[in-house]
């Protein structure tokens, strides 16, 4: 249960550490995807190369061009995969600096705003009872027909 005190620390090398690649002192984690391209294209051209030889049966030609499709296929699928540092949002929601999103529910229940002229048909649509937000309109347009509901009030002073 001795702790020993030449047990070796992982070490770095261009930025990457020994414990978590471990091959990193003999540079195999730098491989750009090009030199991957590039390897794996030469590796399918040998491939289909090795059919033309002095085998007679029809077993090592499935294989040949099985695993030539196969490496081809994950060559593609390695070029069109999505980088990390790609920005991936909608660009609806891509606003410019300072933008100030209105207040769609307030609009709604006031009225106001892209809701301010829609017909009563529009208002049914949206689950509003014309009849509810007339005063609303009425308000926010002095010259429209609609007219809010006057009510009588009368008082008694009888006691």
């Amino acid at each position: 249960m001795a702790n020993h005190a030449k047990e070796k620390a992982p070490q770095v090398y261009n930025g990457v550490s020994e414990a978590d690649v471990p091959s990193a002192k003999f540079g195999w984690s730098e491989l750009s995807p090009g030199a991957v391209q590039i390897a794996g294209w030469i590796s399918v051209a040998f491939l289909v190369a090795y059919n033309f030889g002095n085998h007679h049966g029809h077993v090592e030609t499935i294989w040949l061009i099985t695993l030539a499709v196969l490496i081809a296929l994950g060559l593609i699928l390695f070029a069109v995969r999505p980088r990390l540092n790609q920005v991936r949002t909608v660009t609806a929601r891509n606003k410019p600096v300072g933008y100030q999103e209105r207040d769609w529910a307030y609009d709604q229940r006031t009225l106001s705003g892209a809701y301010e002229n829609l017909e009563d048909e529009h208002l049914r649509a949206l689950n509003i009872d014309p009849s509810r937000v007339r005063h609303l309109r009425a308000a926010n347009n002095p010259n429209s027909e609609i007219l809010s509901a006057k009510r009588d009030i009368t008082v008694t002073t009888e006691r």
